[in-house]
């Protein structure tokens, strides 16, 4: 039966672990989760939010309106060279996230990376510097850190635990038959490469 618990990780921060055998239910503060077997075999999108990229698209939008006033006068072009950065970097950030296909969890992130269902032997979420965060553990014991979904200081807490639990439904309908848990015990948290 699959379980969601709360597990002590390192430096002694609760972290939710996602894990199991089959795919029937798991339950978190009182609420159920099962699995949706007639999900669609169409790609799940999550992305950034809104929140991690508009901050840095308004900040390079000002710096260049700002530059376009004072470069009547002449002047230096670095202001226009940083708020074009900002305004392009926020643009690559929206593309940060997971998508979600039958096979694969597709990582977008500063390198995509395709992991294959069956060799992902847990889902959990974890805490890092005011960050929820959600991780994927590999057979091979290799932590995948998703930089979406997540939450900063609390804001976006309800989209986020929608797309976690999201992950955690599809990666148990979509593990396949042959899958079988690597190591028994839940994992700790995460180790920084």
């Amino acid at each position: 039966m699959a379980e969601l618990s709360g597990v002590k990780g390192r430096g002694g921060r609760t972290v939710s672990v996602l894990t199991g055998i089959t795919p029937n239910s798991t339950r978190r503060n009182g609420a159920g989760m099962s699995v949706e077997y007639g999900i669609a075999e169409a790609t799940v999108r999550i992305r950034a939010p809104r929140r991690d990229w508009i901050v840095l698209f308004a900040a390079g939008l000002l710096i260049l309106a700002m530059h376009t006033l004072v470069w009547v006068g002449g002047g230096d072009n670095a202001p226009a060279v940083l708020g074009g950065i900002l305004m392009v970097g926020s643009l690559w950030i929206r593309s940060f996230g997971v998508d979600l296909t039958p096979e694969f969890a597709i990582v977008r992130g500063l390198r995509r990376h395709h992991i294959r269902w069956d060799q992902v032997q847990a889902v959990y979420c974890f805490r890092q510097m005011g960050s929820d965060r959600v991780c994927l553990v590999l057979a091979n014991g290799q932590h995948v850190n998703l930089r979406a979904p997540n939450t900063w200081l609390g804001l976006g807490a309800a989209g986020y635990e929608r797309d976690f639990h999201r992950i955690g439904q599809w990666w148990l309908a979509h593990r396949g038959q042959s899958w079988r848990p690597v190591r028994p015990e839940a994992p700790g948290a995460p180790t920084q490469h």
